[in-house]
C-alpha cells in the first residue's frame, strides 16, 4: 500500500496521552505495516530494528505502544483498524483488476479490428491509458502485454492478442476466497432474514473474525430462535448476527484464557520464565520478558508440529 486514509479526529482521541516519541514511534508503526500489508514481527527487537528505534526511550516507546494498540497473536503483533483498512484495499484492487479483465475479455480479437492509422489517431487501450502514437511516426514496439494489436516493426505483420490478462497473485485468489465468503455469507443472511447485500460493512467484519458457515449458520439460528422467544417479529439481519459471533468469540477466548492466566501477572510471568528456562535480562521491564515469553512459547509450538508432520504420514 502506497496510500492509506489517516482519519484525524479518530488518531487524536485515541492518542493524545501520548508523549512526543510514543506518538512518532505509533505512526511509524502504522506506516511499516501498511507497507508490509502484514502483521509485525513477533520479537520486539526485530520491530524495533524495522522502525530504526535506537535510544532505550525509542526501544521503551515501542514496547508501549505494541502492548497498547496492537495484539500479539501467532502471526505477529496485529493492529484490527490496520487490517481492515488493507482488506478494503485490496478489495478495491481486485475489482480494478477484474474491470479491466471484463474489459479485455469484450475487446475484438479477429481481424476486422480497428487498426491505428493517420484517419483514425490514437485508442484507448484496456486499462484506460493513451497509447503514444502519432500520424508521422511509426508505432513503438510494445512493451507489455497490454499494448493495443496493430502492424509492428516487423515488416507489417498483424499481431493478434494471444495472451490474456496477468493471472493473479497467489495473494489475490486468497483474497477471492474471501470475496466468495462475503457471497456465502451474505446469503446465509439473507435467506433467514433481512436482504444483506456483499459489500455491507458489517459482512467484511464477519468474514474478519475467520468464523466457519457452520459458525454463521449457528448464529443465524440463535438469532432466530432469541427473536421467537420474545415474540419479535423483526427480521434477523447482519448486525444481529455479528453481534452473536463476536460474543461466542469472547467466550470462547475468556474459557481460554481461564485455562491459563500466568501473564495476567508478575509473578505469573516469572513463574512461566523459570517453567521455560528464562530470566529477565538486567532491567528489563515484565512487559518485554513477557513478550519474549510469548515469542519463545510459538517457536517451541512450531518445532512440536514440525516434528509430528512425519509421524502423521
Amino acid at each position: 500500500m502506497n496510500y492509506y486514509e489517516h482519519h484525524i479526529g479518530d488518531y487524536a482521541e485515541a492518542t493524545a496521552h501520548l508523549t512526543f516519541i510514543e506518538d512518532a514511534t505509533y505512526s511509524r508503526l502504522i506506516r511499516k505495516y501498511y507497507a508490509t500489508e502484514k502483521p509485525l514481527p513477533i520479537d520486539v527487537k526485530l520491530v524495533q530494528r524495522l522502525i530504526y528505534a535506537r535510544s532505550k526511550e525509542e526501544k521503551n516507546a515501542v514496547v508501549s505502544i505494541l502492548n497498547e494498540f496492537f495484539t500479539l497473536t501467532e502471526d505477529g503483533w496485529r493492529q484490527e483498524r490496520c487490517d481492515h483498512e488493507i482488506a478494503r484495499f485490496k478489495d478495491k484492487q481486485l475489482k480494478a483488476r477484474r474491470s479491466a479483465e471484463g474489459r479485455w475479455q469484450s475487446f475484438p480479437t479477429n481481424e476486422s479490428q480497428p487498426q491505428i492509422t493517420p484517419n483514425n489517431g490514437c485508442v484507448r487501450n484496456a486499462i484506460a491509458l493513451r497509447t503514444q502514437c502519432s500520424p508521422d511516426t511509426k508505432h513503438q514496439s510494445p512493451v507489455t502485454n497490454l499494448h493495443t494489436p496493430d502492424k509492428q516493426n516487423n515488416g507489417g505483420e498483424k499481431e493478434k492478442i494471444s495472451q490474456g490478462p496477468p493471472t493473479l497473485a497467489d495473494d489475490e485468489k486468497i483474497f477471492q476466497e474471501r470475496i466468495e465468503k462475503y457471497k456465502s455469507f451474505a446469503a446465509m443472511i439473507s435467506k433467514e432474514g433481512r436482504a444483506t447485500a456483499v459489500d455491507d460493512y458489517r459482512i467484511r467484519d464477519i468474514v474478519n473474525l475467520g468464523v466457519t458457515d457452520a459458525e454463521v449458520a449457528e448464529a443465524i439460528a440463535t438469532a432466530k430462535e432469541t427473536r421467537m422467544k420474545v415474540s419479535n417479529p423483526t427480521p434477523i439481519n447482519a448486525g444481529y448476527v455479528l453481534a452473536i459471533l463476536k460474543g461466542a468469540r469472547k467466550k470462547a477466548e475468556a474459557a481460554s484464557a481461564d485455562e491459563d492466566t500466568w501473564w495476567k501477572t508478575n509473578e505469573g510471568i516469572d513463574a512461566k520464565g523459570r517453567e521455560l528456562g528464562m530470566r529477565a535480562e538486567g532491567a528489563e521491564s515484565y512487559e518485554t520478558f513477557k513478550t519474549r515469553i510469548f515469542a519463545e512459547l510459538h517457536k517451541r509450538k512450531e518445532r512440536a508440529e514440525t516434528t509430528e508432520k512425519p509421524n502423521a504420514n
